[in-house]
């Protein structure tokens, strides 16, 4: 009678094949963690090639991926594409000073000479040149009115922007010069002391300077400092409604 072959140790066989799934498992969950190594390092490292420094503090959870061409923002919306409409035209200076008199807080006030200089720095003094050069002024319009035994020159220069007007009145110095020689208007507040004043509404800076009609200083008087301010607010609220025609 033939020997019966040995049984398999099938206990021993399964222990085997229980070991080789161990190391299975264990290479596969080591080549996934040196992966995410090397991937978190490459992302370090981006960043502080872009940045020149270290980078901030992050959360470790995956960052989102930035939007795409065609992409939508947060709850699905498309985001709105920014506003590229170009401004209407600058106020002209036969609009601005159309009237050739008017009538404020019982003063008139007769328009006598107008005119628009380009480059701005014609229409300064005392070093406004400089500052309205530097923020890309396009043009100065200017008038003098005349109200009783004072003379008062209204500028308003004009920006591209309301931010290089701002920032114009933020660096603001000088004055206007005050506009004369024709028209029958003498020097006034020329190398002598002027009330002046200066503001900005929108794209515009508006100012003006106003003293006797004699040339004499007008710093001291009090008739100059009230034309001036009262032809700064009227003028100002003509600019300001111009101003917001822009952003309607």
């Amino acid at each position: 009678m033939l020997p019966q072959p040995a049984e398999p140790d099938w206990q021993l066989l399964a222990q085997q094949h229980e070991a080789r799934a161990k190391r299975r498992r264990l290479l596969i969950g080591v080549g996934v963690g040196a992966g995410v190594l090397v991937l978190g390092g490459g992302a370090v490292a981006t960043a502080l090639l872009t940045r020149g420094g270290d980078p901030e503090p992050s959360s470790t959870a995956s960052a989102s991926a930035s939007p795409g061409k065609g992409s939508k923002g947060p709850g699905g919306a498309s985001p709105a594409p920014a506003s590229s409409a170009p401004l209407k035209p600058a106020v002209s200076a036969s609009e601005l000073f159309g009237k050739a008199a008017f009538d404020l807080g019982g003063h008139n006030y007769v328009r006598k000479t107008v005119t628009t200089d380009i480059p701005c720095w014609k229409a300064s003094a005392f070093g406004l040149g400089d500052v309205l050069t530097a923020n890309n002024c396009s043009q100065v319009m200017r008038a003098t009115y005349f109200s009783g035994s004072t003379a008062i020159t209204v500028g308003v220069a004009v920006f591209k922007s309301e931010a290089e007007a701002r920032k114009t009145e933020s660096a603001f110095k000088g004055q206007v010069q005050s506009l004369d020689g024709k028209d029958g208007v003498n020097k006034f507040c020329r190398n002598v002391a002027c009330p002046t004043t200066h503001a900005v509404t929108g794209r515009y800076v508006y100012l003006t300077v106003a003293g006797p009609l004699n040339g004499s200083a007008g710093d001291q008087n009090p008739i100059a400092r009230t034309a001036g301010q009262e032809l700064a607010t009227y003028f100002g609220e003509a600019l300001a409604k111009d101003a917001g025609a822009d952003k309607g």
